[in-house]
C-alpha cells in the first residue's frame, strides 16, 4: 500500500484554508502546519520528515540532503531560490503563485498611489502634521493620460483594467507583443520603449517586472531624464529595476511629479539614503501584495494555486506555475 505523502506547511494558512488542503489531497497526503523561522533547527527537523513544501523555507536547509521532492511557494517572485548564492536543488519541483494570486491587491495599490500623488495627499498628510491649512498647489488629472506598465502578465493587467476607468491609454512593456492581452491599448518590447520615445510620452510609469538581466538597473539616470516634469513612477516588480540613487537625484531637481516605491535597490534602503526625506516619494516596506493576515482574498487565491498543485502531487501529475 503506498505510504501517504507527507507534506509540511510552513506559511500561517487559516484553519479553513488547511481543511481545504486536506480536501484537495484526500487520503493521499497528511499535512503539518509549523511557524518556526525558515532557517531554524526545528525547521530542519520537519524538512527531514516531509516530503512536500507549501511555503519558503531557507535555501541552506533545502540544501541539505531530505526527502523533500517538491516546494510550493506562496510567493510570485522566486528569487530566494532562483538568484540566491546556494543552488536550488536539482531534483526537487519548484512552483510558484505568479499569475494567479497578487494581481487584485498589487494593482489597487497601484491605483491608490497614483491618485494620492495626483492629487498631493502626501503634501496634505505632511500639512495636517504641522496643522497647516494651504493648497499643495495644482492636481494631475488622469484623464487621457498614457500610463506605460512594464510587465502585462498578471499584475501588468490588473493595473490596465483598474485605470481604464479613469479613461486612460495603457500600453503594456513585454517580451511578447504577438499575443493579444485585455485592457492594452497596445504591447512594446522593452527595446521599443526607447526606440518610440515612449519615455517621454508617459504621464506614468508602473514596474511590475520581476528580476532579471534585461531589467536590472533598466531605469537608469538617464532613461528616468526622458520621462516628463509632472509625470509619477510606481514601482512594485523589483526594487532593481529602478536606479534609485539616480531617482533621488531627479526628485530633488523637479524633475518628476512624484514616485512611490513598495520595492526599493538596496532593500530596504540604508539608513541616511535622500529617499528617506525626498517629499515626492512615498516608501512602504514591500507590503503591496500583503498576504497573510493583510488580504483574505489573496490568501484565497494563494490557498487555490496550492490546492490543484496538491491535487496533482499526489497523483502524480504534472503541476502548475512550475519555476523549476
Amino acid at each position: 500500500m503506498t505510504q501517504p505523502k507527507r507534506i509540511l506547511v510552513t506559511v500561517p494558512f487559516r484553519e479553513h484554508h488547511m481543511a481545504r488542503l486536506r480536501e484537495a489531497a484526500g487520503s493521499e497526503a497528511t499535512f503539518t502546519q509549523i511557524s518556526a523561522p525558515a532557517a531554524s533547527n526545528r525547521m530542519r527537523d520537519a524538512l527531514a520528515q516531509a516530503d512536500a513544501v507549501i511555503g519558503e523555507p531557507a535555501p541552506e536547509l533545502l540544501a541539505e540532503p531530505t526527502p523533500v521532492q517538491w516546494v510550493q511557494m506562496t510567493w510570485a517572485g522566486t528569487d530566494l531560490y532562483t538568484r540566491g548564492k546556494i543552488p536550488f536543488p536539482d531534483h526537487v519541483r519548484l512552483t510558484n503563485v505568479a499569475g494567479a494570486a497578487y494581481g487584485h491587491i498589487i494593482s489597487q495599490y497601484v491605483v491608490g498611489q497614483i491618485l494620492a500623488i495626483a492629487q498631493n495627499f502626501p503634501a496634505y498628510v505632511r500639512q495636517q502634521e504641522q496643522e497647516l491649512w494651504k493648497c499643495a498647489g495644482a492636481v494631475k488629472s488622469l484623464e487621457g493620460a498614457t500610463v506605460l506598465i512594464f510587465g502585462a502578465g498578471d499584475l501588468g493587467s490588473c493595473t490596465a483594467k483598474r485605470l481604464s476607468g479613469f479613461d486612460v491609454r495603457c500600453i503594456g512593456v513585454c517580451r511578447s507583443t504577438s499575443r493579444p492581452r485585455q485592457h492594452f491599448e497596445s504591447l512594446v518590447t522593452l527595446e521599443e520603449v526607447e526606440a518610440q520615445g515612449l519615455l517621454a510620452q508617459a504621464d506614468i510609469v508602473v514596474n511590475t517586472l520581476p528580476n532579471t538581466p534585461q531589467t536590472a538597473g533598466w531605469l537608469n539616470d538617464r532613461r528616468l531624464r526622458q520621462l516628463r516634469r509632472d509625470a509619477i513612477l510606481v514601482n512594485v516588480g523589483r526594487g532593481n529595476f529602478v536606479d534609485c540613487n539616480a531617482l533621488a537625484r531627479v526628485l530633488a531637481k523637479g524633475l518628476l511629479r512624484g514616485a512611490a516605491l513598495d520595492v526599493t535597490d538596496p532593500e530596504p534602503l540604508p539608513q541616511g539614503h535622500p529617499l528617506w526625506s525626498e517629499p515626492r516619494c512615498v516608501i512602504t516596506p514591500h507590503e503591496a501584495g500583503g498576504a497573510f493576515g493583510k488580504s483574505q482574498g489573496t490568501e484565497d487565491r494563494i490557498c487555490s494555486v496550492c490546492c490543484k498543485n496538491v491535487r496533482h502531487f499526489v497523483a502524480g501529475e504534472p503541476l502548475e506555475h512550475v519555476v523549476l
